[in-house]
């Protein structure tokens, strides 16, 4: 769904042990307050912090650092500045194996292994031909499920694997998945090494360094310093002194601030007004960046913003679009059929791709000289409400004649433009503006997600008859089909096999990601049960997560199936109860349910079950 309000959403990169009095202070007084900030401006703020809940070493199937880095990418998207935070203390952190290694990379360190050490990294990684190129993906722990049973293992494979990496002398790009902590590669790719197009970091990422004076160098400072057999890892405080000093390099002393803490009585200590300053120092630097962004893009035309939102909706769903000739040449027909003046209605049951088809039709009649103007209603809360839906298509197309709508109301009474009689007939006198040099077209999906106000699932306010050079084309599920009689009725079908096969093809082509034979024949005989889109991308969701290894796959052939498997899947990775419980969050909203940051005010609210999910 479009993005209806601003979001900044700020990833916080840290240390697991060391930082919890920073992070605690955060959760319970920057970010609320930031939260409130945003929500006074219209706008939300949610901070993601993975070091909740989630050891760094506790991950059963090895995606920790995959995760990381698709939640930076996903504030990257979402919140082009601010979106990264960095808070550093005296350890560099735990240092992972990589998830996945490259075949290229992966022959050349077999190449130099033998004996034990090359069947240990067989044994642990297997080649997956999925992947375009093919890669060699880290297995699940398995039976190792506690982290002091997979340690040792873990210990042996990174020395095995560092100990080639030198031999091969890679470049020192290729180096860091091998040598770098899980804090370092994620400072990487949100701050020090964005992907292009993203805002300068230098420009809203902020780092926060801590040094804690008189720390002992043995194990009584353990959570707090890097230790390897209980003697401090110099090599890890080498590499945490080098991303400082890079980290300042980069971001410079505005944004790189240093503090302060002491140890006392065998742990941290940082005085309350410290902790508090440098509560504030974040909640300041973030406010600023977010007052900034907000005097940027806030736009005080609604008509605008609902139309950027819609195109922005549009795109998504016309990005792998495929196939479906027949029904976009029968609404092309309709569209260049000067003797057709009845509304055009497609109709189909849910999930058989009607607003795909509807984004492709306005796709395909873009920049040639009509006024076009489209909502898929449902997408935004303006579009679901018949009232502010009909005031914003007929401002809009009003406008690209040069007119104020509102003067259109009958008789210059300017309150029926409040009413849905005078609103129904602004909506025909403002397709009567076309001209055969500039006709209108008009595309209003999903007719069955208007709100139940002024009985707008009626239709009675659709023209029962259009003007020369105007067109209307609705979709609906077949439950309104009795209010579209007067109307020119286009079922829409099911999906053919064939074109399933290509759309599933361009999606994997899309992720550089291919199926075997066997498994892609799995997908597609499963789809061809119901021929719904809907399914077809539902299981391209689970399939795209197979391995060519994968044994035993299965999918359940209908569209309720597949997603009760989604959450079945979910409580393999996380608690039943937690899962259950933040669906049921989800689920109970007055109207699209509660948001990430509401549900976790509301876990907050019970001690018990937030100890148990900051303390894993």
């Amino acid at each position: 769904m479009p993005q209806q309000t601003k979001i900044f959403r700020v990833f916080v990169s840290s240390t697991f042990t060391d930082m919890k009095l920073e992070r605690s202070i955060l959760q319970s007084d920057a970010f609320p307050k930031l939260e409130k900030f945003c929500e006074e401006k219209g706008a939300k703020f949610q901070a993601v912090d993975l070091r909740w809940g989630v050891n760094e070493e506790s991950s059963q199937n090895q995606k920790t650092i995959q995760i990381c880095f698709n939640e930076i990418a996903r504030c990257q998207k979402i919140s082009p500045k601010p979106n990264f935070l960095i808070l550093l203390g005296d350890k560099y952190g735990w240092q992972p194996i990589p998830e996945i290694i490259p075949e290229d990379e992966m022959n050349a360190i077999l190449g130099v292994l033998n004996g034990i050490d090359k069947e240990l990294i067989q044994k642990w990684y297997q080649r997956d031909e999925n992947a375009i190129p093919a890669e060699y993906v880290l297995q699940p722990k398995g039976e190792q499920k506690d982290y002091l049973y997979w340690e040792p293992i873990e210990k042996d494979l990174r020395n095995i694997l560092r100990a080639a990496v030198e031999i091969l002398k890679f470049p020192s790009e290729q180096r860091i998945k091998y040598f770098a902590s899980a804090t370092h590669q994620e400072i990487i790719k949100g701050a020090l090494n964005p992907p292009d197009g993203s805002e300068s970091s230098e420009k809203h990422v902020f780092a926060f360094s801590r040094t804690i004076a008189k720390i002992p160098k043995d194990k009584s400072a353990v959570g707090f310093i890097d230790l390897v057999d209980d003697i401090p890892d110099e090599d890890s405080k080498t590499k945490l002194d080098e991303l400082k000093k890079e980290l300042l390099k980069k971001l410079g002393v505005d944004h790189f601030k240093k503090y302060d803490g002491e140890w006392k009585n065998g742990t941290l200590h940082i005085g309350e007004k410290e902790l508090q300053q440098f509560n504030d120092d974040v909640l300041e630097k973030l406010k600023n960046i977010i007052n900034e962004q907000l005097a940027l893009v806030v736009d005080k035309d609604e008509i605008n913003h609902e139309v950027k939102l819609h195109g922005e909706f549009k795109t998504r769903l016309t990005e792998h679009f495929e196939g479906r000739e027949d029904i976009l040449k029968i609404i092309k027909n309709y569209l260049d059929n000067r003797n057709e003046k009845r509304v055009m209605s497609l109709i189909g049951a849910s999930g058989t791709g009607k607003s795909s088809v509807m984004a492709q039709s306005v796709k395909l009649n873009e920049n040639k000289g009509a006024t076009l103007v489209y909502r898929f209603i449902g997408t935004t809360s303006g579009s679901s409400n018949i009232m502010s839906l009909l005031q914003s298509v007929c401002g809009e197309m009003a406008r690209a004649y040069g007119i104020d709508a509102k003067t259109l109301a009958r008789e210059g009474d300017e309150k029926a433009w409040y009413d849905m009689n005078g609103l129904a007939d602004v909506l025909r006198k403002c397709l009567a503006l076309a001209t055969e040099r500039k006709p209108i077209l008009l595309f209003l999906d999903s007719l069955d997600q208007l709100s139940e106000t002024d009985n707008a699932k009626a239709l009675y306010w659709l023209p029962r008859e259009l003007p020369d050079h105007a067109r209307l084309v609705v979709s609906t599920l077949p439950e309104l089909e009795p209010a579209l009689n007067a109307t020119y009725k286009e079922p829409l079908l099911v999906m053919p096999v064939e074109q399933a096969k290509k759309i599933l093809g361009k999606w994997f082509s899309s992720i550089h990601r291919m199926l075997t034979k066997e498994q892609e024949e799995l997908v597609i005989n499963s789809f061809s049960k119901n021929k719904l889109p809907i399914y077809l991308k539902l299981a391209f969701e689970k399939a795209k997560k197979w391995h060519s290894y994968d044994t035993g796959l299965s999918l359940n052939e209908d569209v309720p199936g597949i997603i009760n498997d989604f959450f079945d899947e979910l409580q393999k990775d996380y608690p039943e109860d937690f899962v259950k419980t933040v669906i049921c969050y989800t689920l109970c909203g007055r109207y699209s349910g509660l948001a990430e940051n509401e549900i976790l005010e509301i876990l907050a609210f019970d001690p018990e079950y937030w100890q148990k999910f900051i303390e894993p």
